[in-house]
């Protein structure tokens, strides 16, 4: 990936997956469920248009600002994809992977204008390497557990439906209960034997 120039605004993160290239842009082009693996927007309305634009409404969680954008999805080739917002200080976002080490190395890098005030510079969405963590668990965790009836369907209708804010709550009632489990089934045998 070239390095931008000096006067750009830009900030990317790079996903190391054990993937084809194309099965990682593939993944990617769908483009709510992209923008869904973003631990820190919060998506109240999703909605694609007539003429394959989308609208984006929500939370960024991060800045705690409101986002409230079109968006347009272009692409660029068989090595990626951009995606265009139409407002606020981000412009957008580019989807790109190439060959790595056995996998794919996917790219989202973001470009940004020229910030003019401080309220600007809040404007900032800083969950890119969350958000890059998050796709990588998330594909991680489909390729581990597709042997598991019914994962890819809970991973990807129930769980990435739910707030983040909702995922995290859950994600904790589950390993209390684990530990719990655990806590019982110790003093279980400890009673008895």
């Amino acid at each position: 990936m070239a390095e931008p120039a000096a006067t750009e605004n830009a900030a990317w993160v790079d996903i190391e997956l054990p993937l084809a290239p194309q099965q990682a842009l593939d993944y990617a082009r769908n483009v709510e469920r992209l923008l869904r693996l973003n631990p820190h927007l919060e998506i109240a309305r999703f909605e694609r248009a007539a003429d394959g634009r989308f609208r984006l409404e929500g939370l960024n969680e991060m800045n705690g600002l409101a986002v409230s954008c079109g968006l347009t999805l272009r692409e660029e080739g068989a090595d990626g994809f951009r995606l265009d917002y139409d407002g606020g200080l981000k412009l957008a976002t580019q989807v790109t992977a190439a060959a790595h080490a056995g996998g794919a190395l996917l790219t989202l890098r973001e470009s940004y204008r020229q910030p003019q005030s401080e309220a600007d510079l809040a404007q900032v969405d800083r969950s890119l390497t969350p958000w890059g963590m998050s796709i990588r668990r998330h594909l991680l965790g489909l390729a581990r557990w597709r042997w598991l009836p019914g994962y890819r369907w809970w991973r990807e209708r129930i769980w990435l439906n739910m707030k983040p804010r909702e995922r995290r709550v859950s994600r904790l009632i589950v390993w209390a209960t684990l530990v719990e489990f655990v806590l019982f089934v110790a003093a279980i045998w400890a009673f008895l034997y």
